[in-house]
């Protein structure tokens, strides 16, 4: 589930268009809204009525003026859509929303595997002048999935990233301007010394680090005892997702002979999924009950 389809400029101190610090990142109007639908609202239509979701906004401790800003930005963008059914007014996810939310899916909610290899891919682009927006929008999204760049116009990631870059590209259709390679390191410095200097793996430990100090909590609220309330557990839950939300993507996803050998990301991966088997399921029953 990734974040929405539209573009979102990268800014000092964030991180895939969302804020770098945690708290703010889990009370943020526009962040928040972004989890309830890709998490929620697809599997009863991709629709909430305006009632519904002022409703489970404030149970996330944001208020309705935030709300009804957020929501404004979200529909100028093409993210949402107003939509009436009957004589309820309510908010529907646009076609790209959606399909972006499909193909994120895979990346936030599914347990990556590290890859034994060292396969990289590549891609190479070159894009006229005249297209320097689409340029940015390319590095900003490239940024966004894990790429590093490498110089110029050359960017890398693990293989396993090559379906990103092939629907980044196919989104912004620009295949004419762009070449993806398989390829592996071969010289002339050591491959470690260049993975830490195409990505910054001591920020991205910082936020895995983070995130295990910020919500270590709630598994001991969980462990011990059945989570019952499920009004709690979408309140938990929505939080967590929201934060874990950009994590899976600012890292690439590296073999493990590259990472540091204490990783916090192991730590970090081991709670989220730990809290999302726990929360989940009962976070989605309580939203069908107040969408219903």
């Amino acid at each position: 589930m990734e974040r929405s389809g539209q573009e979102t400029a990268e800014t000092p101190g964030s991180f895939g268009g969302e804020p770098s610090d945690i708290a703010l990142r889990a009370s943020r109007p526009q962040s928040l809204i972004i989890t309830i639908f890709g998490a929620y609202s697809r599997t009863i239509g991709g629709w909430l009525s305006a009632s519904t979701l002022l409703s489970l906004m404030g149970e996330v401790g944001v208020e309705e003026p935030a709300v009804r800003s957020a929501l404004s930005r979200f529909k100028r963008r093409g993210v949402l859509l107003a939509e009436r059914r009957g004589n309820t007014a309510g908010y529907a996810l646009s076609e790209d929303a959606w399909r972006t939310f499909d193909v994120g899916d895979a990346r936030v909610l599914q347990r990556r595997e590290l890859p034994p290899s060292t396969e990289w891919v590549l891609a190479a682009f070159s894009i006229p002048e005249r297209s320097r927006d689409v340029r940015y929008r390319l590095r900003s999204r490239l940024a966004r999935v894990g790429f590093a760049q490498v110089a110029g116009g050359l960017w890398i990631a693990p293989d396993a990233l090559e379906a990103d870059v092939r629907y980044i590209v196919e989104v912004l259709g620009i295949q004419e301007h762009v070449d993806i390679f398989k390829a592996e390191h071969i010289g002339f410095g050591a491959t470690a010394h260049s993975v830490r200097e195409w990505w910054d793996l001591p920020a991205i430990g910082h936020q895995y680090s983070a995130f295990v100090q910020a919500y270590s909590s709630v598994r001991s609220r969980c462990e011990g005892r059945s989570m019952q309330d499920s009004a709690v557990a979408f309140a938990e839950y929505t939080r967590v997702l929201t934060s874990w939300r950009p994590l899976p993507y600012i890292d690439p996803g590296l073999p493990r002979e590259f990472l540091p050998t204490e990783w916090p990301g192991n730590e970090a991966t081991e709670l989220f999924y730990f809290l999302h088997d726990r929360l989940f399921p009962l976070a989605q029953q309580h939203v069908e009950r107040i969408a219903t």
